[in-house]
């Protein structure tokens, strides 16, 4: 499989609209990646001070998810930056990300991997539930976000297609 990534897919038709896309996708990524660092901050600094009493491990837990996405934003942004540079390279990648049958294979694993994520949230609420009953609760808000947002999705995409 040539695609990159699961959001990494374009309908850009030519290299002008593709570097759009990716100026827009590189300011969504130092968004996401400003809101890693400050997750990151801001779980260092209670630790230090010692007033929100997070256990050791739930600090390496915060801290460690948001280096990692600040890491994972800037290496994208960097890559995308890169492609900026190099027509060539830029045209290239537009062409792997718009495959039609990458898109569809995208799609089939998308919804298996939803598959198997519900069940498993499911199992672990269920035998978790039993020892600790609010992580029913917690799967079930879950489960109703994924509802509610899969059929918003569905109207919308609905009424622009």
């Amino acid at each position: 499989m040539k695609g990159k990534g699961i959001f990494c897919q374009t309908t850009a038709a030519t290299n002008e609209e593709y570097r759009k896309e990716l100026k827009r996708k590189n300011w969504i990524m130092a968004l996401i990646g400003v809101l890693g660092l400050a997750a990151s901050v801001i779980a260092a600094v209670a630790w230090k001070s010692e007033s929100a009493g997070l256990p050791d491990y739930m600090v390496g837990v915060y801290c460690g998810m948001g280096t990692g996405i600040t890491l994972g934003c800037l290496i994208l942004i960097g890559r995308n930056l890169l492609l900026f540079r190099d027509e060539e390279k830029l045209k290239r990648s537009r062409l792997e990300n718009s495959d039609e049958r990458l898109r569809q294979i995208s799609g089939l694993a998308i919804r298996a991997a939803v598959l198997v994520m519900m069940i498993a949230a499911l199992a672990a609420g269920l035998i978790g539930g039993i020892f600790y009953p609010i992580l029913i609760k917690a799967f079930l808000f879950i489960l109703y976000v994924f509802l509610f947002s899969y059929l918003i999705a569905c109207r919308v995409y609905d009424k622009r297609m």
